[in-house]
């Protein structure tokens, strides 16, 4: 996937680019970016890319493919499990009266558990392997 966008400042070899909406993002609205006219990226800077210049970005597929599962498909497992976890409390306390509670609450508590995991492991080292890359200066500025 390869986005344009402008450098808004760089620190060491990462960059903050802000990437501007394509049409086909207005209709797409997987991502979110639909909605809004520019988000800010941090992306590893390759290529010596400077403060406004204008900068091709790249992300493999895989890599959003997988970001994609780690933000949707992980906390869906966790929901699904602390529902199933629920039912077999209340059936192991032998009170099926309280079951729909009981999944309920502890498949929200599993689900609000994988957000708090989810963004501890996007403040590791981990998560740069989902960062995009400078693959080239479209544009430099002249200022």
């Amino acid at each position: 996937m390869k986005e344009r966008g402008r450098v808004i400042e760089t620190l060491g070899n990462v960059a903050k680019v802000e990437i501007f909406r394509r049409d086909e993002c207005s209709r797409c609205k997987v991502c979110g970016f639909g909605s809004r006219d520019k988000i800010v990226a941090h992306a590893t800077n390759t290529v010596g890319a400077k403060a406004r210049d204008e900068v091709e970005l790249e992300l493999e597929g895989s890599q959003v493919v997988r970001a994609a599962a780690i933000m949707y498909l992980v906390p869906l497992a966790f929901f699904l499990v602390g529902l199933y976890l629920g039912n077999l409390y209340a059936s192991y306390i032998h009170r099926q009266d309280i079951a729909a509670v009981a999944s309920a609450v502890l498949g929200f508590a599993l689900l609000g558990l994988s957000y708090v995991l989810i963004s501890q492991y996007s403040r590791g080292p981990a998560i740069s392997q989902y960062r995009a890359k400078i693959i080239r200066i479209v544009s430099r500025d002249q200022d």
